[in-house]
């Protein structure tokens, strides 16, 4: 078999992606073969090691009432068939692991803030600092935090903020949410442009599980952006 017969169209290529990609859990769950399916695979085992040609050899005796179906064609025919449809498979797979893995490398570093305690600040933070990237993919920006240790404390969260600092000293608080991991990365809502400020402050505190959804004031540590 030559490489041209494992090539399928580009429509059976992108049939097959659709497929695929379509898929659920429920489509991987095994279904009960016919009863009546391995007496004949068994067969047709039979006939191949006997090297007997399947389209004159005489069929094996049935019970009476039985249900015989001849499938040795089936294998024949479909093999080919099934040969390319895998070769196809596996090249759709390798294209969208490439696309999912490259990816993940898309975002930009457009900036970075050290956040550093302040007075005024609680108490905890005082010998804190943290290290955030500033990144941007497409129009979404995001802010990830890369190293550091944060204090705890019982029955609050610890939540991650941007503050905008306009021209005229009016604030915009926006926060990216409770912090989960301190290694993590935070999407910046689309409804707040960094742009639209004189400076963006990337601010950490600690929040009462109370329902408010405004700071509380209790700042850890805080840091303005600087581009990179």
């Amino acid at each position: 078999m030559s490489d041209d017969d494992l090539q399928l169209a580009t429509d059976d290529e992108a049939r097959i992606e659709a497929i695929l990609r379509s898929m659920t859990e429920a489509d991987l769950e095994l279904e009960s073969p016919p009863l009546d399916l391995w007496d004949d695979i068994d067969a047709a085992v039979r006939l191949e090691s006997l090297s007997v040609d399947p389209s004159t050899a005489a069929a094996p005796a049935a019970p009476e009432g039985a249900k015989v179906i001849d499938i040795t064609s089936r294998f024949r025919r479909g093999s080919a068939y099934f040969a390319a449809a895998a070769a196809a498979v596996v090249v759709v797979i390798g294209a969208v692991v490439v696309a999912a893995s490259s990816n993940d490398d898309t975002s930009e570093v457009v900036g970075e803030a050290e956040l550093v305690w302040d007075d005024g600040f609680v108490a905890e933070g005082t010998d804190v600092t943290i290290s955030t990237t500033i990144l941007a993919e497409g129009e979404v920006d995001a802010v990830r935090i890369d190293d550091g240790s944060l204090p705890t404390r019982a029955d609050e969260d610890l939540e991650l903020w941007l503050i905008g600092v306009d021209d005229a000293g009016e604030l915009t608080i926006q926060t990216l949410g409770v912090i989960d991991d301190a290694s993590g990365t935070y999407e910046v809502p689309a409804d707040f442009d960094p742009d639209a400020f004189e400076t963006v402050l990337v601010d950490i505190s600690f929040e009462p599980r109370d329902g408010v959804e405004t700071h509380s004031g209790a700042s850890i540590v805080r840091g303005p952006i600087v581009e990179a």
